[in-house]
Parts: C-alpha cells; structure tokens; sequence
C-alpha cells in the first residue's frame, strides 16, 4: 500500500504538471472519498506551505507564479506514471499517451534469478547471445547491479571470461543457473561504474543560427549547453539513446540535431558483448 508520504509527493507532481489540483482529481487519483480528499489536500497544502495557495476555501490548489516558473523544465515522466495509473483505475479515457516501447522482452524467472545472485553475492552461469557469438556461448559472470536503459534492461557484471566488468542485456540470456561461489568483485571494485564523467552537450554547429536558438530553446533554455552527468560505463548508452553526435563532421544535421562538444575527453565507453 502507498504510504501517505508517498501520496503526497505524488500529488505534487500532478499539481506541478496540471497547474492545480482539487477535491475531484484527488478522488480520481487516489480513490478515496471526498471527505478524505479534502483532509488530503489540506495535508498537501501544509505540505507545500508557501509554494502553493488557494484563493478561496472551495478553489483549487494552485502553485504561486514564482514556483510554476521554478519548476518549468522538468521531466514529465513521474507524471505521466501516476496519471495513466489514475485513468487505468476508473476506466477514464486518459489524454496521455506514452509512446515508448521495449522491444527486447525480458523472462521474469531470468530477471528474478539476477535480481537474486546481486542480493546473495553469487555468480549465474548462462548462456548469452552477442554479436561474436550470436547462436550463444556460456558464461559465468558476477552481477552487482540492474541497469534501466531507455530501450531495455542490462545487467552489470564481473565476466570471469574476460576478467573485467561488462555490461549484458538481459534479452540475449537463455538458460540461467545460479552459481554459488563468492563474487571475487564486489560493485566497489567497478572503476568504470563508480566513476562518472560529465557530457556537454550543445545544438549542432553546422545548424544555422535559427536552428541552433530552437534547439537551445527546447533542450537547454537559458544556456548555450547542458551537462549530463552518467557513469562512465553507461555514457555510450546514453549518447546512443539520446541520438548524440561524437563527431560532428561525420555525423551530421538533420539526423543528429545534438553534439557532445567533449566526446573525445570522455574515453572508452563500456558496451556489453
């Protein structure tokens, strides 16, 4: 069960996003009975203390102008999870629409298995697809941790094959079998993991002056760049999913419309095999 905290921190970002919030669209987001709405909204305006105001006792709850401008450019994604999660639950239409797809299916006993060596401190033997080896080969390999990449999930792992610390996408494991040695690396021992480099990132330069203002506009308002702290392991992931040029003569305007100005600064990028 959702704890109040929780509620309420969720209810904030609704208000965030939608402007204002009310009796009726807490009910609709939580489920609950008017009676508990108001005591609810009552908690999230204590909550927000001056950063929101109701102008009467029956309006809506609205952030105050210097907040709403505060808190402009964010990401909408915590927002678009607790709406489409309301509207699932009283069979309304919802007006969003999340067009983000995961292609590389994942078998929940393979996912479990990973999750539960990372917790015990045990290695998986498995066998693993790869661009080298595309029918399979096995391996044993010491996960630490769970990566969400925007397009599919990936394990990070000591791979006793190659002796170093590799990232696998969990797509192209098959069979799994716990192994019950101790890891010989724990995620401290992960120079690549625990490190964290820095992108900038900058409209393209051979966007014409127009381009380049729009591009600012929508991607880093305010400022000429943005900087993107990642781990180092998982830059490459980044720069590839955010369809980031490293080069800006080869890769070109209109298909790369981002550059990373510090690419060659940044070193080797881990990338699974």
């Amino acid at each position: 069960m959702i704890s109040i905290s929780d509620s309420l921190s969720n209810l904030e970002t609704v208000l965030v996003w939608e402007g204002e919030i009310d009796n009726q669209r807490i009910r609709e987001l939580l489920g609950v009975k008017s009676v508990w709405a108001s005591r609810v909204l009552g908690a999230l305006g204590t909550r927000l203390g001056v950063r929101a105001a109701r102008e009467t006792a029956h309006a809506p709850l609205r952030l105050v102008t210097r907040q709403a401008e505060q808190e402009h450019r964010q990401s909408p994604d915590d927002y678009l999870r607790i709406a489409s999660r309301a509207s699932e639950s009283t069979e309304r239409e919802s007006m969003l629409e999340d067009a983000r797809r995961d292609l590389s299916v994942v078998a929940p006993e393979t996912f479990a298995k990973v999750v539960q060596a990372i917790r015990q401190g045990i290695g998986l033997e498995m066998t693993y697809r790869s661009m080298n080896h595309p029918t399979g080969s096995v391996r044993v390999v010491f996960p630490h941790s769970l990566v969400r990449a925007p397009r599919r999930w990936h394990m990070r792992a000591w791979c006793t094959e190659r002796k170093d610390f590799r990232d696998f996408t969990l797509g192209r494991v098959g069979r799994v079998l716990p192994v019950t040695s101790d890891a010989p690396f724990s995620r401290s021992d992960d120079i690549d993991w625990n490190e964290f480099v820095m992108l900038t990132v900058i409209a393209h330069p051979e966007l014409n002056n127009d381009q380049r203002a729009m591009i600012a506009a929508e991607y880093f308002p305010g400022a000429s760049a943005r900087q993107l702290k990642v781990r180092r392991c998982l830059a490459g992931y980044i720069i590839q999913d955010l369809r980031l040029a490293t080069d800006a003569i080869k890769q070109k305007p209109p298909e790369y419309q981002l550059l990373v100005s510090n690419a060659d600064k940044l070193g080797r990028a881990i990338w699974s095999d």
